[in-house]
């Protein structure tokens, strides 16, 4: 399908058509939307990291032990707990 614009001068005499496709569109505007929920889930996944890492190194030497982990290893384990999802 195809839009077509009329536009005329003030002495009704020039017109100009500008034919713009309706798929061009919205193929332009799904490639925005995937950008930015490419963008969006980029930093989500940043944030959820960040709070993790918080998270774990905030736990008492004795909660990391319960759970299986030293301190030094809480980047390693956020990874791993990150690549699942």
């Amino acid at each position: 399908m195809t839009v077509n614009l009329h536009t005329a001068g003030p002495d009704g005499r020039h017109a100009i058509t500008a034919s713009i496709s309706l798929s061009k569109i919205a193929h332009g505007f799904l490639s925005i939307l995937a950008r930015f929920g490419a963008k969006a889930k980029s930093a989500l996944k940043a944030l959820q990291m960040a709070r993790m890492l918080s998270t774990l190194s905030n736990m008492s030497d004795h909660q990391l032990a319960q759970i299986g982990i030293q301190r030094s290893d809480i980047p390693k384990y956020a990874e791993t707990l990150m690549a699942d999802e």
